[in-house]
């Protein structure tokens, strides 16, 4: 979208949220010349996160002194009239408070329009014109969802809040149910067929829309033969239909610490498009062969019918990568196995020649929750990263490439996965971090792949490791898709799409159809011109409905981990300073937990940011918090309604 000036000094924009105090007006989205105008909430005029408004320059530095500052004239378009919050009821009105906690405003409900809301209810709000600029909006209760003491309702609600469909709709449900039918003769006309092949499926033990299965042969010479088949989602959710455009309004599946909401109904998530041990399945295969140094010097592509031999999950692989002996003596079991420790040999090939082209891999830490059966959170660690879990993903970006190559080649509009490198004034901040911890980062003409794989190399190991990872990533541009061929830094690729996971996301789905049309030869100039025309929308949502997924999961994380911490106010912990800014010092714990000592807190002296060494200094007694350094802190505040923990430091560090 560009953002055309309307007069002097104004512009319309895209607004987002950022805090309860600030949001920002994007100019120019999707261009090359983006940029973001700093507005406060006092001046935003109630706006909300993707609305389109108009807004003002009113300077040309803001509180950060990069950005220009405007006020919001007016709203011109509502992304969303709806908001989800806590209905709280008084004499003669109430009012919502918005779970989005940066909302920086109650909506007023008059009396009339509660419906059915009591104390506490957790209610989707529809938002009623303004009467006046300087009043807090008025709204309708239209929709109870639950109650805030209810856990389930609680997560819920926040899937609400991002808008994220929940529900299909009937006509959606009967689609699905039409098209679900068991393979037919016709079906398999034009299909290699693959079920002799020992295909086997990897996945999480809880996994239940399966996407992909594996099967490596042995073709002599040193030489491996890879195939990954991946679900064909597409012979089944037809262009247009009503489950394609509900599914590319969806984006993605979205995964949730007590649910899966996703993309296509269960009836095809879970049943006629997952690749289900012993059934016969439509596939797409991509077919690679390797030869002993895991280069690909031949492969080929094409529609296919596989049956997986056998669902294991990842600590199953891991069992087998970990041992010699074989407890299971089968033949079934002995061909499997022999094939998963070959897989891992290769997989480790693949890895280091990824890794020697200067792909970067970060090895930050997942976070684990553990719920009770009325969800309450009664463990929280870092996620063990197993190498089952590598083996999969050198496999799949294999594929990835390979798709991205040959359609890029074959010169078909399509839909790419890319990953810019870091821009400019994120990498200047990174640098001068580095030079404040004492890590020399020096860069020549470009950012190079190899040269964020070098840095993070030279840290591995140290105190401050893991720090540093955050801090490069965080410098980094986020993933998106696009139809332009533009690459991906971060795997050190020129061609890279999402070829693999068709079930979950849509652009898989996407590019599937586009494939079949090109194997089929159905591909005409009408088809070219038609996916030239929508490919560049295609990409502008599914990476937005990405990033709401995120978003949400991060969002409901954050609650479990304040829940977590609330039985342990007053105890003390010990974490490394994760965060540094001028109003507080965040600090980590190993459990991937994080809080914020706010720096009016610190009582001994009176502390401010140093910015160009990034670190936080005490004026009379010159006492420095840096990244990385190790505290002991107290739990002095957890506000799971805010989804903040607070710290105070202990005694014993002051």
């Amino acid at each position: 979208m560009k953002n055309n000036k309307i007069k002097e000094s104004e512009y319309e924009g895209i607004f987002r949220l950022a805090s309860k105090s600030f949001g920002f007006v994007k100019l120019n989205v999707g261009t090359d010349n983006e940029e973001e105008i700093y507005v406060s909430s006092k001046d935003s005029l109630s706006a909300m996160n993707d609305d389109r408004v108009l807004v003002k320059i009113i300077s040309n530095k803001s509180a950060d002194n990069k950005k220009r500052e405007g006020k919001i004239i007016k709203i011109l378009e509502r992304d969303s009239d709806i908001v989800v919050g806590i209905f709280e009821p008084n004499k003669g009105f109430g009012f919502v408070s918005p779970i989005n906690v940066k909302i920086p405003f109650d909506i007023h409900i008059e009396k009339k329009y509660w419906g059915k809301a009591v104390k506490g209810s957790i209610v989707e709000t529809k938002l009623l014109p303004k009467k006046n600029k300087k009043d807090n909006p008025e709204g309708v209760i239209i929709k109870v969802l639950g109650h805030k003491d209810d856990p389930n309702d609680e997560i819920t609600a926040i899937v609400h809040d991002f808008k994220i469909r929940d529900e299909f709709s009937d006509a959606q449900l009967k689609e699905a149910d039409k098209v679900a039918v068991p393979i037919t003769k016709s079906d398999l006309e034009g299909r290699k067929d693959l079920r002799n092949k020992i295909f086997i499926t990897i996945d999480g033990e809880d996994t239940k829309d399966i996407d992909d299965a594996v099967y490596l042969e042995d073709t002599g010479k040193g030489h491996k033969k890879l195939y990954v088949s991946i679900a064909d989602v597409s012979h089944y959710v037809k262009e247009n239909s009503e489950l394609d455009r509900e599914a590319l309004k969806r984006g993605n599946s979205v995964y949730l610490l007590d649910r899966v909401i996703p993309m296509l109904p269960h009836v095809l998530s879970n049943g006629m498009c997952s690749l289900n041990e012993g059934e016969d399945r439509l596939s797409m295969t991509c077919e690679m062969e390797f030869d002993d140094k895991a280069k690909i010097v031949n492969h080929d592509i094409y529609k296919s019918v596989i049956n997986s031999h056998k669902r294991m999950t990842y600590h199953e692989v891991q069992n087998i990568i970990d041992t010699t002996k074989d407890e299971d003596s089968s033949e079934l079991n002995l061909k499997i196995n022999k094939m998963i420790r070959d897989m891992i040999e290769l997989s480790r090939k693949i890895r280091k020649r990824r890794e020697d082209r200067g792909a970067v891999s970060f090895n930050l830490k997942e976070t684990e929750i553990i719920v009770d059966e009325n969800l309450k959170p009664i463990g929280i660690s870092e996620k063990e990263r197993i190498e089952a879990y590598k083996l999969i993903e050198d496999f799949m970006v294999s594929a990835n490439e390979t798709v991205a190559e040959e359609f890029y080649y074959r010169e078909i509009p399509f839909l790419y996965r890319t990953h810019e490198a870091s821009e400019e004034d994120k990498l200047e901040n990174l640098t001068c971090t580095l030079n404040s911890l004492g890590i020399s980062f020096h860069i020549r003409n470009e950012l190079h792949p190899m040269d964020m794989q070098k840095l993070l190399k030279s840290v591995e190991g140290k105190p401050y490791q893991y720090v540093v990872e955050k801090l490069a990533l965080r410098s980094m541009s986020q993933a998106k898709y696009t139809k332009k061929l533009i690459g991906h830094f971060a795997l050190a690729s020129k061609y890279y799409t999402h070829f693999t996971s068709p079930i979950r996301r849509y652009s898989d789905l996407q590019i599937h159809r586009i494939m079949k049309e090109v194997l089929e030869n159905r591909f005409t100039e009408k088809r070219r011109n038609h996916y030239e025309d929508i490919l560049d929308g295609v990409a502008l949502n599914i990476s937005k409905m990405e990033r709401v997924a995120i978003d949400c999961e991060r969002d409901i994380d954050d609650l479990k981990k304040c829940e977590f911490m609330l039985p342990h106010l007053g105890e003390s912990f010990e974490g490394n300073v994760s965060g540094l800014t001028n109003f507080g010092i965040f600090v980590e714990l190993p459990n991937t937990i994080e809080g914020m000592i706010p720096l009016r807190d610190l009582r001994d002296d009176h502390y401010v940011m140093d910015e160009t060494r990034y670190q936080v200094v005490g004026e009379r007694t010159k006492k420095v918090f840096a990244f990385g350094q190790k505290l002991k802190v107290i739990l002095a505040k957890c506000t799971p309604e805010t989804r903040t923990i607070d710290f105070i430091l202990d005694k014993g560090t002051e």
